[in-house]
Parts: structure tokens; sequence; C-alpha cells
């Protein structure tokens, strides 16, 4: 086992000089500049288009045409995608006009809206195709992190309650699987801070036994174990009675695995948590790894 400490080394930053002004004459477009910068409505409903509106970026343009496609029931196609434009057609109807052309402005770095006509002659869509996962993601993600039992169907009735727009079920899940990547993180990346939580657990409880099991797999660290004895329950294993029960239960996450636990009953006859471990799975080997260290914490061979 290889313990990652915390690091206190103190770092000291270097200041950048801001930029007062944009090199070769160049008009900063958030700081009074002749046309206006698009921002986000907070309510569809009341949002007009305005042409000549600047956009940060190309993704904010695309982002915005995803809102207006899903709150106004309109099915738009990205004709033209590129580095220096974006053409934006409806293909609701046969015969409907509707277009909005973003161009890049090399001048201010920018993408600003050149060309518009907002006038509709198809009727309003049930289905559209630009609703992407990462749009759909994005708006849930508020939802997802009060309510973590959220559903596939609950995700599909909000879209059409909300927005009147239907969505696939293998969308739903994948919106949903990126939000939780977002909120609670990914798992490969808090498999890969357990021996920083290990060492915390050692941190704010001294004299606790904490091993980490790691596997070499093509150079790469994985992960096979990881046994955790607080110093309080060795302590309160004196009062208890000389029984320890085991039991297991499977891990139902993502990577699965197994959960053994040791048990002890103290004077009130409650249950005492003494030792926990998660193996890969629970055979002879993965029960002996696991004996040996809590035999070894509870006091030795002449105890147990």
């Amino acid at each position: 086992m290889h313990d990652r400490g915390l690091s206190y080394t103190e770092w000291e930053s270097e200041e950048l000089d801001s930029m007062d002004e944009f090199e070769d004459g160049e008009e900063d477009i958030n700081t009074g500049g002749k046309f206006p910068s698009f921002e986000m409505p907070k309510n569809m409903a009341d949002f007009l288009w305005d042409l000549v509106t600047y956009f940060t970026n190309k993704e904010a343009f695309k982002d915005y045409i995803r809102t207006y496609v899903v709150h106004s029931g309109r099915n738009l196609k990205l004709v033209k995608n590129d580095n220096s434009r974006g053409h934006v057609h409806c293909i609701g109807a046969q015969g409907c006009e509707w277009y909005a052309y973003c161009g890049f402005l090399p001048s201010t770095r920018c993408w600003q809206l050149r060309k518009l006509n907002d006038v509709h002659t198809c009727a309003r869509q049930f289905k559209v195709d630009l609703l992407s996962t990462k749009w759909l993601s994005g708006r849930l993600e508020t939802s997802l992190s009060h309510n973590p039992k959220l559903r596939i169907n609950d995700v599909r009735n909000k879209t059409v309650k909300k927005w009147n727009t239907s969505i696939s079920k293998s969308k739903a899940q994948r919106a949903m699987t990126m939000v939780l990547k977002n909120v609670q993180g990914s798992f490969q990346e808090q498999y890969k801070q357990i021996y920083d939580y290990a060492h915390e657990l050692m941190c704010a409880n001294p004299g606790s036994t904490v091993k980490v099991k790691v596997e070499d797999m093509n150079g790469l660290k994985v992960f096979n174990r990881f046994y955790v004895c607080l110093k309080a329950c060795k302590d309160n294993f004196i009062s208890c009675r000389l029984t320890i029960a085991l039991n297991g239960c499977f891990l139902k996450g993502f990577y699965g695995g197994e959960l053994l636990t040791a048990i002890g009953r103290d004077p009130n006859d409650q249950m005492l948590p003494l030792a926990y471990v998660v193996v890969e799975v629970e055979c002879k080997d993965s029960r002996t790894w696991f004996l040996q260290f809590l035999i070894e914490d509870v006091g030795g061979v002449h105890v147990c």
C-alpha cells in the first residue's frame, strides 16, 4: 500500500496583467459595444429574435437554437455548421421559409446573428430532432440533485409536461447518466481518490487500521480490496461478548464487488460494527485476507 498524504506545500500564484483593451483596436463587445450581447432569457415566451446580436461562441448560438426548438416545437436543422458559419433551416413542413444565419467575425472574435426570417408556416411538432442529450442533462441537473431516485419515465413525463416534447427511453437514460456523472462525479475518478480517503480516515481516527490493496494491470494500478477498522471499535471490543458475527452483501454499484462485515455484541445487547472490507468477490482468499487483519486488530490469536 502506497499512502498518499495531503500536500501542505504553499503555492504562490503569479499575477497576470489583464488586457485593458483588445489589440489592434478591436472593440470589447461586453463593455459598451455597438451591438447587443446575447443572454439566455428566463421566459422563452417573451423572447424576440434580435438581428445582429452577438454570441460569445458558436456553442452559445447552438445552445440557444436547441432551447428555441424545444420551447417553440419547431423542427430545425443545422444545414451549415463549420468554423465560420452556422446556418439553420426549418424542416417542419415543406415550404416553411424560417431560417437563421450566424457568422464568425474575426475582427471581434465572436459570432453574430447576420440573417433571420422569423416567420413559420409550419405547425408545432411533438418530437424535435435537435433536442440533444447534453441539452437535456443541463436542464435535469437541479431536479436530479434534489431527487436522486428520479426514474426514466419521470424524465420523459417531465419533458412532455414542461415542453410538450417527446423523447425516447434511451435518450432519457443517457441524459440521467450524464447528470449523475456531473453531480456525483465519475466512478472511475472517485476510485482514483481511494488513497486520499484512506489517509483522511487515519487522520480523523488516529490508531485506526486502513488497508488498500491494488493490482498492476498493464502498468496501471487497479483497485482490488479495501479494509477499515476504526480505533473506537477496537477499544470497545474488550467489553463485548466473545462472539463475532460475519456477514456480507453484494454491492450493486457500477463496478460491483462485495461488502464483508464483522459485528460484535456489546453489554447492552446492541450490535457493534468492528470492521468492514470491500472485496472483488467473497472467496477463501478474500475472507482470509479480511480475517487476518481483523484478528490482529481485536487482540491477536490469543484473544481470537
